[in-house]
């Protein structure tokens, strides 16, 4: 539950902070992403690994809207990549997420972790892009997140 407040948090607070690239014609969805399995739960693996997150959309709009895709990679940025390096991947979905509601999807995506090192607590700068199907054409919303490395 406590997830889930944080999600929903971090989903308003970003409803003013992403930019968006929309084509259609409707209200901008809110896009929170939540990092729920990382490297400290994995004991901090050097290697290969799968993170897992949850995106929650919060439909702004009077219609329904469809998820169908999430292209998701990591920002290298001026302090290096964090605890982690996201393979660049696309993640496809087919989740109707009813109007003035959030809906919520997970999924694990591909990674490099550092093992244990100076890195291993540094957070992960996380871009994507959202896609979405709605009754007045395809949009799609950009999302640029910093996700903490603390284990809770």
């Amino acid at each position: 539950m406590r997830r889930l407040l944080v999600l929903t948090a971090i989903l308003l607070a970003s409803c003013a902070s992403s930019k968006s690239n929309s084509q259609a014609k409707i209200t901008d969805p809110g896009i929170g992403i939540e990092q729920v399995v990382g490297p400290a739960d994995l004991g901090y693996p050097y290697g290969p690994i799968e993170v897992k997150y949850n995106i929650a959309v919060q439909n702004n709009a009077a219609v329904p809207i469809t998820l169908t895709r999430v292209d998701i990679r990591s920002d290298q940025g001026a302090t290096g990549s964090g605890a982690y390096t996201l393979r660049r991947d696309f993640y496809n979905f087919h989740q109707e997420i009813p109007p003035n509601s959030i809906g919520v999807v997970t999924f694990w995506a591909k990674a490099y972790a550092f093992g244990r090192n100076m890195r291993d607590t540094e957070p992960v700068t996380v871009r994507g892009v959202a896609y979405f199907d709605t009754p007045a054409g395809p949009t799609q919303k950009i999302f640029i997140r910093e996700l903490g490395q603390y284990s809770q």
